[in-house]
């Protein structure tokens, strides 16, 4: 069985503050006011897809952390 390849997930801190969240789907656009909540949102809609990668970018774009989300049926079949 193959494994899909991974959706990816973009945190971006944008003007004003904000941080912004860009799903793979380009009309899936999201802001809020703390990196914490920007974060766990991106989590969650990653354990809900399957594999994805999680990509946090700062106000220049240059990739800050990067990571491998998969859910937890996945994390123990690893």
């Amino acid at each position: 069985m193959t494994t899909p390849a991974p959706s990816t997930i973009c945190v971006d801190l944008g003007g004003h503050g904000h941080w912004d969240v860009a799903l793979s789907d380009p009309d899936t656009h999201l802001t809020f006011e703390t990196f914490d909540d920007a974060r766990r949102v991106a989590h969650l809609r990653a354990a809900r897809g399957g594999p994805c990668d999680l990509v946090v970018r700062n106000a220049y774009h240059r990739v800050v952390h990067r990571e491998l989300v998969a859910d937890a049926d996945e994390k123990l079949s690893a």
